[in-house]
C-alpha cells in the first residue's frame, strides 16, 4: 500500500487532475527515474597523513573518524610527503595514518597526487613541499608506483589527482589533454600491480564538463572505472541550490560512453566565511542540517557513494566537523555537524531504500496535448510541434528538434504567444523530459512583476526514459541569466511563464538531436521531504522541511520513536493511524510499524 503524508498546517493546497481540483493534497514524487543503487555509505575526506601535524598520535584523530560509524575515509597520499626528494622515501605519516584508520575497519579511497616541487618544470615551486603544477609524468609513475606497491593490499581505489580541471590545482592551467594521458599511465601502472584495483578519475565540476569531455575525446574513457565529481552549491542550501541536477548531468555523458558508478569524493558547507562564501551565509546548525540533506538526496539520486568535506576546519574555511581551535592537533571542539553525521550513519546502517516522496501541490501550466500557443524566435536552430507516439500523459507531448551548427553559444527559444500566469508564488518549476544524451540543457524564461525577464536553469536532459527536471525558482540569479529588465534579479511575484529554451550545455558542441517535453508544472505549497527506509519489521522514515510545516504520517502502529538529527529520542503517540510531526529544517527520523 502507498503510504500517505499529509500536511495539516499549511493554506489550501490544490491537485490538478483531470477534473481540476481534488480534495486530497498532492502527493509528487520527482525525479522518480534515479534510486539509490546499493546502501548507504557515507564517507569523510580525513586528511590524517597531510594535516594531522603528529604521527605518534594517531590514533587521536582516528578514533573521532570511528567515532562518527563512517566505512570510508579519502585520503591524500601526497607526493612531497613520501618522496620529499628523489629516491629518498618517508613514509612515516602515511603509515601511521593507514595503520589506525585499517585497524579501525575502514576502507580507504587513496588520493594520488599532486606534484613535488622538485618535479615539476616550475622553478619558483619549493623542492621539498606541495606544488600543483604539472608534473613530469615520468616521475610521477614511478611515485604511483612507490604508493600503490606498498600499499595495494590494503587500498584497493585510487582517485587520479584532485580537481584537475580546476587552476588553483593544475598551473599554469587545466590541460585536459596533459591529464588524460597521465591519466591512462597512471591507470596501466597501478592495474600492472593490482588488477582488480578501481580507478578513479579526479573529481572535478560536473556543473560544466566540458574539460571531462576532452579528457575523454583524448582517450581515457577506458582508464577509469568511477566518475568522481565534487557538486559544491554554497552558500545555498542543497534543495535550493538543486544538488542533485549535478548528477543528471554526469549521468547524461555516461549515457553516451558507457555506464559507470558515480562517487562524490569533496562536498561540503563551510559554518562561516570561507573561500566559496565570504559572507559566512551557513552557521553551525545549518551546515549540520545541509549535511544530512545533500548526502541523503544525492544517495537518492544514484550515487553510490558520498563524502563530505573535510574533518577539520582549516583557518579561514570552515568546512569541518571539528573547529581549528589551538591548531590542527585540537580536537577539542566538535561542532553540531559531528553529531549530525554520527546520528545519520547510525539510523540508516543496515536499513534498505524504499521511496522518496515529495509533498507540493502542482499546478499544470501546459500539458503539451498541442503545439498552438508558440512561436519560435530569431534563432533558427530547432522547432517544436505536437507528438503522439512519445508522451508523459494525455495523448501528446512537445517534440523539440535542435540542430546546433556552430562552436559558439547555440540555443533555441520558444516563447508562449500569451504568456502563463504562475498561481501564488511557486518555489520551483518543473517539466517531464525524455532525452536523446546530447549536451543539451532546458532552460526556462519567466516575467515577474517588476517587468524582468529571468532564466532558470532545469538542467541536462539526460539519456531517453522519461525523467522530471525542476529547479528552484525562488533565488537571486547570476547577472548572466538576466535577459531583459533592471531590477533586483530575483523572481517578484505576480510571475508569468514566458518561454522554453534549448541550449548547449558548452559552446563547442556540434549535433543535432530530439528530445520530448511533457507537463510544464509549477511547484507550490511547502516542501517537506520523506525517505522511507526499512529496517527488519520497522519502517524508518526521515523527514525534513527547510520553510517549516507540520504532517501526518500513517503507520500500522500505536506509538512510533522519534529521534532528532542529534541522537535524541521520545516516544510519539500514532491516532487513527496517524502520527503528527512538526517538521523544520533539521532532518528527523521516526521508526515505526508499516
Amino acid at each position: 500500500m502507498l503510504s500517505r503524508l499529509l500536511v495539516i498546517l499549511l493554506v489550501p493546497i490544490l491537485l490538478l487532475t483531470s477534473s481540476g481540483v481534488d480534495s486530497q493534497p498532492a502527493l509528487a514524487i520527482l525525479n522518480e527515474d534515479s534510486r539509490p543503487s546499493g546502501p548507504a555509505s557515507f564517507g569523510l575526506n580525513s586528511h590524517l597523513a597531510t594535516r594531522y601535524p603528529d604521527p605518534s598520535t594517531m590514533a587521536t584523530p582516528a578514533a573521532h573518524v570511528a567515532e562518527l560509524g563512517v566505512p570510508w575515509v579519502r585520503e591524500d597520499l601526497h607526493w612531497h610527503r613520501v618522496e620529499p626528494r628523489p629516491d629518498v622515501w618517508d613514509w612515516t605519516f602515511t603509515d601511521a595514518a593507514l595503520r589506525e584508520l585499517l585497524s579501525r575497519d575502514i576502507e580507504v579511497l587513496g588520493v594520488l597526487g599532486p606534484s613535488v616541487g622538485w618535479a615539476t618544470p616550475f622553478p619558483g615551486d619549493t623542492p621539498n613541499d606541495v606544488s600543483f603544477y604539472a608534473p613530469d609524468p615520468d616521475l610521477f609513475i614511478e611515485y604511483v608506483r612507490a604508493v600503490v606497491n606498498r600499499y595495494h593490499l590494503y587500498i584497493h581505489y585510487w582517485e587520479i589527482w584532485n580537481e584537475p580541471d580546476n587552476p588553483y590545482f593544475w598551473k599554469p592551467q587545466p590541460d585536459p589533454h596533459a591529464y588524460a594521458d597521465l591519466l591512462m599511465r597512471t591507470s596501466a601502472a597501478i592495474k600492472a600491480i593490482d588488477p582488480q584495483a578501481q580507478v578513479l578519475i579526479g573529481g572535478f565540476n560536473p556543473f560544466d564538463t566540458t574539460f571531462v569531455q576532452d579528457v575523454i575525446s583524448a582517450g581515457a574513457w577506458d582508464s577509469f572505472d568511477i566518475i568522481a565529481i565534487h557538486p559544491y552549491v554554497d552558500p545555498y542550501g542543497p534543495e535550493e541550490g538543486n544538488i542533485t541536477n549535478s548528477v543528471r548531468g554526469v549521468r547524461a555523458l555516461a549515457h553516451r560512453f558507457g555506464s559507470k558508478p558515480i562517487w562524490i569524493t569533496e562536498l561540503g558547507w563551510a559554518s562561516g566565511p570561507g573561500d566559496r562564501d565570504p559572507v559566512g551565509v551557513t552557521d553551525e546548525q545549518a551546515q549540520a542540517n545541509f549535511l544530512v540533506r545533500s548526502l541523503l538526496l544525492l544517495w537518492n539520486a544514484g550515487v553510490e557513494r558520498s563524502f563530505w568535506y573535510t574533518l577539520k576546519d582549516d583557518p579561514g574555511n570552515p568546512y569541518g566537523l571539528f573547529r581549528f581551535g589551538t591548531g590542527r592537533a585540537d580536537f577539542s571542539q566538535p561542532k553540531p555537524v559531528f553529531t549530525a553525521f554520527q546520528t545519520l550513519n547510525r539510523a540508516v546502517v543496515g536499513a534498505t531504500f524504499l521511496e522518496h516522496r515529495d509533498l507540493f501541490a502542482l499546478q499544470m501550466l501546459v500539458d503539451f496535448e498541442q503545439a498552438a500557443g508558440w512561436r519560435r524566435t530569431s534563432q533558427p536552430n530547432g522547432s517544436l510541434r505536437a507528438n503522439a507516439e512519445l508522451v508523459n500523459s494525455g495523448q501528446s507531448s512537445a517534440q523539440l528538434i535542435y540542430n546546433f551548427s556552430t562552436a559558439q553559444n547555440d540555443y533555441v527559444v520558444f516563447e508562449r504567444d500569451k504568456p502563463l500566469l504562475l498561481d501564488g508564488e511557486p518555489h520551483a518549476l518543473g517539466v517531464w523530459v525524455y532525452g536523446d544524451g546530447g549536451a543539451i540543457a532546458l532552460k526556462v524564461w519567466l516575467r515577474d512583476a517588476e517587468g524582468e525577464l529571468l532564466q532558470f536553469v532545469l538542467g541536462e536532459v539526460g539519456p531517453p526514459g522519461w525523467h522530471f527536471l525542476a529547479a528552484p525558482i525562488g533565488g537571486a540569479v547570476e547577472p548572466g541569466n538576466r535577459i531583459e529588465g533592471r531590477g533586483n534579479g530575483r523572481l517578484d511575484f505576480p510571475a508569468r511563464f514566458a518561454a522554453l529554451v534549448v541550449d548547449d550545455v558548452n559552446d563547442r558542441f556540434k549535433g543535432r538531436g530530439t528530445i520530448y517535453v511533457d507537463d510544464l508544472t509549477a511547484i507550490n505549497g511547502q516542501e517537506a521531504y520523506n525517505l522511507r527506509l526499512q529496517r527488519g519489521e520497522e519502517a524508518l522514515d526521515i523527514l525534513w522541511s527547510p520553510p517549516g510545516v507540520q504532517v501526518a504520517l500513517d503507520t500500522r502502529g500505536a506509538s512510533g520513536m522519534l529521534m532528532d538529527r542529534d541522537g535524541a529520542t521520545s516516544q510519539l503517540s500514532a491516532k487513527d493511524g496517524f502520527m503528527t510531526v512538526d517538521l523544520g529544517p533539521e532532518p528527523i527520523y521516526l521508526w515505526h510499524q508499516r
